[in-house]
């Protein structure tokens, strides 16, 4: 697990689930998610990540990035309005 993952793991405190909504079977499940794509630039700072299930809500948000980019832009705002609010 990366440093800035367990940083927040440490401010945000998740209990039951990510923040897409999936239940969190375990703190080790958490993965971090650049909300603005590091091959965009995106650092890897709290303002720009959230916090998933990295075998299913992880994922499913990259496919859902192949399938429906407009689809993918707006969960990646709701999720940086998500981040805004817990700062």
């Amino acid at each position: 697990m990366k440093e800035i993952t367990r940083e927040m793991i440490r401010i945000y405190k998740p209990k039951r689930i990510d923040w897409m909504g999936y239940d969190i079977n375990s703190i080790r499940d958490l993965t971090y998610h650049h909300i603005q794509k590091k091959e965009h630039g995106g650092p890897f700072t709290l303002d720009n990540g959230a916090l998933l299930r990295g075998d299913t809500s992880h994922e499913y948000l990259h496919i859902i990035e192949y399938k429906d980019l407009d689809m993918y832009l707006y969960i990646n705002n709701i999720l940086k309005q998500i981040n805004d609010q817990q700062a």
